[in-house]
């Protein structure tokens, strides 16, 4: 399996469509889109988030391959009824692909008194009762917020600010990748125990990531086109 992963557009509309169209999408079996399509502090005049949004993933879907997303702490609540319109929801859900299993949970709790925080305990219940229903190792996790104490939550001035239930749950059910956004200056690949964990960048900065997947091996890459 071959998966393309946009994060991070925060309302860059325009850079954001530089990038999708220079990308090659053949061989491409799934497009992960791990959050923040919009920013509620960067919202074109004339516009709303939820327009944003629906261009920015109409854009996506025209590459004509199967999307699922989550959303980002900036984007509305109001996102995940379109992204249940255009079926490609899989926040708080389980989803399949061919043989391979995915389980989302968006936004992240933060300083700023952005838009989507789910609690530490509401994504702690949500991911236990989801866990039931999956086999270790067999599944994709895909989380706008990075697992707590790894190289993807680190920010600029050295602090681990990712979560501690995402983390816990990845100990425990050890899927066998974490995608994940948010902390634009943490792109990388990182382990915990046998689980890859990848954060490619911010698409508005030029950032995409290529995954593939054959059986239990996982190559990640990160990519950049100049914009």
């Amino acid at each position: 399996m071959k998966i393309l992963i946009f994060a991070d557009i925060h309302g860059e509309f325009e850079r954001a469509g530089e990038v999708i169209d220079k990308v090659k999408t053949e061989g491409i079996d799934l497009i992960i889109c791990p959050g923040d399509f919009t920013d509620m502090f960067n919202v074109p005049l004339g516009f709303s988030q939820m327009d944003i949004a629906d261009m920015v993933l109409q854009r996506i879907m025209a590459l004509h391959v199967p999307v699922f997303c989550v959303p980002g702490n900036h984007d509305p609540f109001e996102v995940l009824e379109m992204f249940n319109e255009y079926d490609v929801n899989i926040h708080g859900k389980i989803r399949r692909l061919d043989d391979m299993f995915f389980v989302g949970w968006g936004g992240a709790l933060t300083p700023f008194n952005t838009i989507f925080e789910p609690t530490e305990e509401e994504t702690r219940d949500v991911l236990t009762h989801l866990g039931k229903r999956l086999n270790p190792g067999k599944f994709i996790l895909v989380v706008h917020n990075p697992p707590k104490n790894t190289k993807l939550d680190k920010t600029i001035t050295g602090k681990h600010v990712g979560s501690q239930a995402i983390r816990d749950f990845i100990e425990k059910k050890q899927p066998l990748l974490c995608i994940s956004a948010h902390i634009h200056e943490a792109r990388g690949v990182d382990k915990i125990n046998n689980t890859t964990l990848f954060y490619p960048g911010a698409l508005y900065d030029g950032y995409y990531g290529i995954v593939e997947i054959n059986g239990d091996k996982v190559k990640c890459e990160s990519k950049r086109v100049e914009i």
